[in-house]
C-alpha cells in the first residue's frame, strides 16, 4: 500500500494519537493521585482513632493501678503511724524528767515501763532541803509532759545516822502524758 497521504495530514494523525495517548496517561496519573489521597486520609482516620483508644484504654489502665498504688501507700502510711503513736522514748522522759527537777535534788528511785504512760507512776526524790518540793510541783504542772501531780510524803534522814548531803525523802506522783511523749 503506497501510502498517499500528505506529510502534513500524517503529522496531524501522530499528534492525534500522542495526545490520545496522553491524555490517558493523564487520566491515570489522576485516578492514581486520588487514589493515594484516598489511602494516606483513610491511614490518617485509621492510626488517629487506634491513638485515642490506645490513650483512652492507657489512662484507664495507669489511673487503675495509680489508684491501687495509693490505697497501698495510704494502708502502709496509716499502718507507719500507728507504730510510731506506740513508739516509747524513754531517754526523751528521763530527760524530761531531769528538766523538772530543781537544783539540790536527785532521782533515788525511778520504774519506768510501757504501763508507765497514762497510768500514775511514783517518783522517789532525795533532795537537800523540803522546799524544793514546791519548785518540783511547779515544774511539773508546768511541763505538758506530765499531769495530775500528788504529793505522796515527804521524808527527813537522820543526819546524825546517815552523813548524806541529800536529808529530805521527797515522794510524789504524776502522769506521763501518752500523747505528748517524744
Amino acid at each position: 500500500m503506497i501510502n498517499l497521504l500528505p506529510y502534513e495530514t500524517k503529522q496531524q494523525i501522530r499528534a492525534a494519537r500522542i495526545n490520545t495517548i496522553l491524555v490517558r496517561y493523564i487520566i491515570i496519573l489522576g485516578f492514581s493521585f486520588v487514589f493515594i489521597v484516598v489511602v494516606c486520609l483513610g491511614t490518617y482516620y485509621f492510626l488517629n482513632n487506634n491513638k485515642t483508644s490506645a490513650e483512652e484504654s492507657s489512662d484507664n489502665t495507669s489511673s487503675a493501678s495509680v489508684q491501687a498504688q495509693a490505697s497501698i501507700i495510704r494502708t502502709n502510711l496509716a499502718t507507719s503511724k500507728s507504730i510510731l503513736d506506740q513508739q516509747v522514748s524513754y531517754s526523751e522522759i528521763l530527760t524530761g524528767i531531769a528538766v523538772i527537777l530543781p537544783s539540790g535534788t536527785i532521782i533515788n528511785s525511778l520504774s519506768l515501763s510501757d504501763s508507765s504512760f497514762g497510768s500514775t507512776l511514783n517518783l522517789q526524790v532525795l533532795s537537800t532541803s523540803d522546799s524544793n518540793e514546791q519548785v518540783l510541783k511547779s515544774n511539773i504542772e508546768k511541763s505538758s509532759l506530765f499531769s495530775s501531780y500528788e504529793l505522796v510524803s515527804i521524808a527527813k534522814n537522820d543526819a546524825a545516822s546517815t552523813k548524806t548531803k541529800y536529808p529530805s525523802a521527797i515522794s510524789i506522783s504524776f502522769i506521763i502524758n501518752r500523747g505528748l511523749a517524744p
